[in-house]
């Protein structure tokens, strides 16, 4: 489902969530622990005895997340979760540094794409009908995209790729965002992530192909020396692609939170 306010994908919980994190994101805009991921806002907890201010993020949006938790805190923050009567979900942190510049360049050094596709990013005058069609492919294989406004520049610094046939159909898309607060000790950081190929095109590496080439423009032009991406533990594709690409699980996880009178107690993305 799309809401046409904005070019918003996902369910109506999905749509409304990231309507909501929009919305809070100008108040919470100047806070070095805030970090917009481009579709929620999260918060660098310090440590467990931050689990409050996640529950309250999370009971304003929905849903939120505690980022670079050292694996060794993640039940104080799922406890602490319970308590207050949300959902704990968690996804290990993969994370890399020199490794995925060095994997991302080797790759696409030698990546031949199959005949007739091109790779093309989002850019402040991409029309509405290509914004539509890489949301709808990528909406179509769990995965939620940022909104159109924020694709276009209106957000943090980041980049939306995607894969187009000759015939126009969208077939894979991925990007990433500079999501922490320049005082941030996270300041050289990329979210990264939000990989979707349509299936008849899996087993061409085109997933690879956006990962590498989103690695490669965060770093150019953003100045981005660390990716990380949070993958479901079950994930088994997602956690083999990225450590193709030097973006390895690391020691760290996304303790997110959710709250199901809010959502219906369904994941914001796969």
């Amino acid at each position: 489902m799309c809401q046409n306010e904005d070019i918003i994908y996902g369910s109506d919980a999905q749509i409304a969530l990231v309507r909501r994190a929009l919305a809070l994101r100008r108040f919470f805009r100047d806070d070095p622990q805030m970090t917009f991921q481009g579709r929620t806002i999260s918060w660098l907890a310090r440590g467990p005895e931050e689990a409050g201010i996640v529950i309250d993020l999370c009971r304003l949006q929905g849903y939120a997340s505690a980022q670079f938790v050292a694996r060794t805190d993640s039940r104080s923050f799922q406890n602490a979760y319970e308590q207050a009567g949300l959902i704990p979900i968690e996804w290990d942190q993969f994370h890399g540094r020199d490794s995925a510049q060095k994997a991302s360049a080797e790759f696409l050094a030698t990546y031949s794409p199959p005949e007739g596709l091109r790779l093309c990013s989002v850019t402040t005058n991409t029309p509405d009908d290509r914004i539509h069609a890489l949301c709808q492919m990528s909406s179509e294989n769990g995965v939620l995209q940022p909104p159109g406004s924020v694709m276009r520049g209106d957000g943090p610094p980041g980049i939306i790729l995607y894969v187009e046939t000759d015939s126009g159909d969208v077939v894979a898309t991925g990007g990433g965002f500079m999501a922490y607060h320049p005082q941030s000790d996270r300041r050289d950081e990329a979210f990264w992530g939000m990989l979707a190929t349509a299936p008849s095109w899996r087993g061409h590496r085109l997933a690879r192909w956006v990962g590498a080439a989103a690695i490669r423009e965060l770093t150019h032009r953003f100045g981005a020396r660390g990716f990380s991406s949070g993958v479901k533990p079950d994930n088994l594709a997602s956690q083999a692609m990225c450590t193709r690409l030097g973006v390895t699980r690391s020691d760290r996880v996304y303790a997110g939170a959710i709250d199901p009178e809010l959502t219906g107690g369904g994941s914001p993305t796969r």
